[in-house]
């Protein structure tokens, strides 16, 4: 993958920053920026950036709890608590 050197200067300093701080203060600061750098955007590339991230947490598997037999199923994140959770009543009577 193409990377710039400025991206590989990030890296960098974002390794160091988790050896020294720890992966709850990177997070929180990166959180921070991004939301700084967002600000800086455009609205129409704000809305796109959010809808990357929205589709990048969707499709994350989570664990949930067949309603009918108890077995644990996988379902992606977005289709939790929907018609298409194996753990909802409405799946099932459907």
């Amino acid at each position: 993958m193409f990377s710039t050197q400025n991206q590989m200067d990030l890296g960098e300093e974002l390794k160091t920053l988790h050896g020294d701080e720890g992966s709850e203060y990177t997070a929180g600061y990166l959180t921070t920026m991004v939301v700084e750098m967002l600000n800086m955007l455009p609205k129409r590339k704000q809305k796109e950036f959010i809808a990357q991230v929205a589709q990048k947490n969707g499709n994350k598997m989570v664990k949930v709890v067949s309603l009918m037999n108890g077995d644990e199923i996988e379902i992606r994140r977005a289709d939790k608590n929907t018609c298409c959770d194996p753990s909802q009543e409405r799946y099932w009577s459907m």
